[in-house]
């Protein structure tokens, strides 16, 4: 295998075979946790559906915490309410899936549990049918403009 470097704008050189043009697999120190590097500058992926008249105030809550991007997508499903049954023109059809929406936002590890509670207090109506959170590890972030990676590419 043939390695070429190549230097990012943070002056770092990068090594990568030559035939692929892939950075080799990055490795764990004994006691580091994937995702985080020797600064501990770690990243997390919040993925939540909410009811969609609620995706303002989210989005509101979090950019007051300082998150800077996130993703939404309209999706539909059901988990506990199982849908519902509605009348159209006279005749009663059942609705299975429920439309929500889906936000992946992805925070560096020091605001993920103010994120996580930013997005329950605002997205709680006290009704079912009102979100799930889910909190995953990122093993690498990377700013595809700049080549800046992890918490820097947020």
């Amino acid at each position: 295998m043939c390695v070429s470097a190549v230097f990012r704008p943070s002056r770092r050189a990068v090594f990568l075979c030559c035939t692929c043009k892939l950075p080799p697999l990055e490795r764990t120190r004994p006691g580091q946790t994937p995702g985080t590097d020797a600064k501990g500058t770690g990243v997390k992926l919040i993925i939540a559906a909410i009811k969609p008249f609620k995706l303002e105030e989210v989005r509101e809550a979090l950019t007051a915490l300082g998150v800077r991007g996130m993703m939404v997508t309209e999706i539909k499903g059901f988990g506990t309410q199982s849908g519902h049954t509605e009348i159209y023109r006279g005749a009663e059809y059942a609705v299975n899936f429920v439309p929500k929406m889906r936000l992946e936002i992805v925070v560096p590890d020091s605001i993920v549990e103010a994120a996580v509670d930013a997005i329950a207090a605002t997205a709680k109506t006290g009704k079912i049918g009102d979100g799930k959170i889910f909190v995953l590890d990122v093993a690498q972030a990377l700013r595809v403009r700049t080549g800046e990676t992890n918490d820097d590419a947020l």
